[in-house]
C-alpha cells in the first residue's frame, strides 16, 4: 500500500482549469508576440514578465495562485497533459479567428475592380 504512488491535491487556491487554459492561451500568446518583437533577451523577459502580469489581473488571479496551480500541474503531468490539449485548440481556434479577421480585412482594402467596358470583364463573358 506505501508503495504507490501518490497523487498530489489540488492546492485550496486552485485556479480552476477553465481559467488556468484561458490564462495560459493568453501567456502562450503574448510570449509569442514578445519573441517576434524584440531580439534581446533581457528586454524580452522584462516585456513578458510586464504581460504577464497584466494578464494575471484581467483574469482576478494572482501570481501565487498561478504558481501554485502551475506547480500542481507539474507535478501531475498526466492532468497537465489534458490541460495542454484544451490550451493548443483553444490557440487554434484563436488562430483562425485571427486569420479570418485578416483575410477579412484584406478584402476590405482591396480597391474594387472597376469595368469600363463590358467586353474588357471576364465575368460577363463567363455569364453570357
Amino acid at each position: 500500500m506505501g508503495c504507490g504512488e501518490k497523487k498530489p491535491q489540488k492546492p485550496a487556491n486552485f485556479v480552476p482549469d477553465e481559467k488556468m487554459v484561458r490564462i495560459m492561451a493568453d501567456l502562450h500568446t503574448a510570449e509569442a508576440r514578445v519573441e517576434r518583437s524584440l531580439s534581446y533577451p533581457d528586454t524580452a523577459l522584462m516585456t513578458f514578465n510586464h504581460y504577464q502580469k497584466e494578464i494575471l489581473q484581467q483574469h482576478e488571479v494572482t501570481e501565487e495562485q498561478f504558481r501554485t496551480t502551475y506547480r500542481y500541474y507539474l507535478e501531475n503531468i498526466p492532468e497537465m497533459d489534458k490541460l495542454y490539449e484544451v490550451i493548443i485548440d483553444t490557440l487554434s481556434v484563436r488562430e483562425s479567428r485571427a486569420q479570418a479577421r485578416a483575410d477579412s480585412a484584406a478584402l476590405q482594402v482591396a480597391a474594387p475592380i472597376e469595368v469600363k467596358d463590358k467586353k474588357d470583364s471576364l465575368l460577363v463573358e463567363i455569364l453570357e
